[in-house]
């Protein structure tokens, strides 16, 4: 597998990256965002199956050729800017089966994109707000997001808000730090040990086939996740 992650999380994520067999491109920081921001890969592409929207100021021949010889028809994002809603354009979550977004944030290009069901959520942070277990499971601390997967079938874990760390911010976001990296793993950016809700993750994983693996001993952290492709 290949994920599309943060340059800025390199020297913390490449060695445990590699030994789990996991290849990793390096997105550099995306200028038009909020500098504390600037290397969450949530926030400046979005993939759905063969289609591929990147982050304006990151639409270079170097990571538009990259996705094309890895068979993605790749699309421009629309301008974004440093504050909300203008950061969260390509802020969608795609779990295989449903997209979770909110359709007043998303970038123009997204909606001819989506792929199965929609669930119209208020959170413009929709890729951050939820982590995905499987192609019908999320875990969430969102309500609304909650609230709307659950109406339309999905499987959701709700979790207490907080205690994932955000550089510059009170909290992160669980789907901003965790990830599959392969049918029957995902990855925690950091140990579960200080989240109040950490039995009730990992035995939600165990449900759904699941194992965790954590890729430092920190305690977790929001990085932006990591897109595969």
């Amino acid at each position: 597998m290949t994920l599309l992650i943060g340059e800025r999380y390199r020297s913390r994520l490449a060695q445990s990256l590699a030994a789990q067999g996991i290849d990793a491109f390096w997105l550099p920081d995306n200028a038009a965002l909020d500098p504390r921001l600037a290397g969450h890969a949530d926030l400046s592409a979005f993939v759905c199956k063969d289609r591929a929207v990147v982050a304006e100021s990151l639409y270079s021949s170097y990571i538009v050729n990259y996705l094309t010889n890895r068979g993605y028809k790749t699309v421009r994002s629309g301008r974004q800017g440093p504050a909300y809603p203008d950061d969260v354009g390509l802020c969608v979550c795609w779990t295989g089966r449903y997209t979770i977004y909110n359709p007043r944030t998303a970038d123009p290009s997204v909606p001819e994109m989506l792929d199965g069901v929609p669930v119209a959520v208020s959170q413009g942070y929709a890729k951050c707000a939820a982590f995905v277990v499987d192609d019908h499971s999320i875990v969430t601390a969102d309500a609304g997001v909650s609230r709307a997967a659950k109406n339309a079938g999905m499987d959701v874990l709700d979790i207490t808000p907080g205690y994932i760390a955000l550089d510059g911010y009170e909290y992160g976001f669980i789907g901003g730090a965790s990830f599959i990296i392969s049918d029957n793993a995902v990855a925690f950016t950091g140990r579960l040990d200080e989240h109040p809700d950490n039995d009730r993750i990992l035995i939600f994983l165990a449900k759904h086939g699941k194992k965790p693996v954590f890729l430092t001993e920190d305690p977790i952290f929001d990085i932006g996740g990591a897109i595969p492709v």
